[in-house]
């Protein structure tokens, strides 16, 4: 199964009519997630990198959307692109506690969590973001520590 180039990805987000401003956070939360890719190589920890970069750029593709989540994973699925999708699917916390939606992958694990790092196009610590999340909306705290157990299984 095909894995779109960066290039490709890009393209798939201005197709999509994705504004500048959220291809700005995408391409900062690629940033987290290949820094993690990074730490886990280091560690010998083998993960699809290609997928994780696709997944990153791709998580917010149909951000403008009202459940973002959803369609995202499900345009991704309609262009071919399913493991991409499935990344997409398990990235966002507005279906934390559905099966479907929960990440399981280390791949899924990573732009989970690397999305979770970047606030706009900034990065930030878990819990400036989680505060961010909190007072926009109104996210619980259960999250976060979810968020905080990946980060620990990831990055020790």
């Amino acid at each position: 199964m095909k894995i779109p180039t960066i290039k490709e990805c890009l393209k798939i987000m201005r197709e999509h009519n994705l504004p500048k401003h959220i291809i700005a956070h995408s391409k900062a939360v690629c940033k987290v997630a290949l820094e993690a890719v990074n730490k886990l190589e280091k560690k010998g920890i083998k993960v699809d990198k290609d997928l994780i970069v696709a997944g990153a750029l791709l998580h917010d593709v149909k951000r403008l959307d009202k459940d973002h989540v959803k369609s995202g994973s499900e345009l991704l699925e309609s262009l071919g692109l399913k493991k991409v999708a499935r990344v997409v699917k398990t990235h966002g916390l507005k279906h934390f506690e559905e099966e479907d939606f929960t990440p399981k992958t280390t791949e899924e694990k990573i732009v989970f969590y690397a999305d979770k790092r970047v606030v706009d196009d900034k990065i930030v610590s878990l819990e400036e973001r989680f505060k961010y999340l909190k007072e926009k909306y109104g996210t619980e705290d259960k999250l976060y520590y979810y968020t905080k157990k990946i980060e620990k299984e990831l990055l020790g």
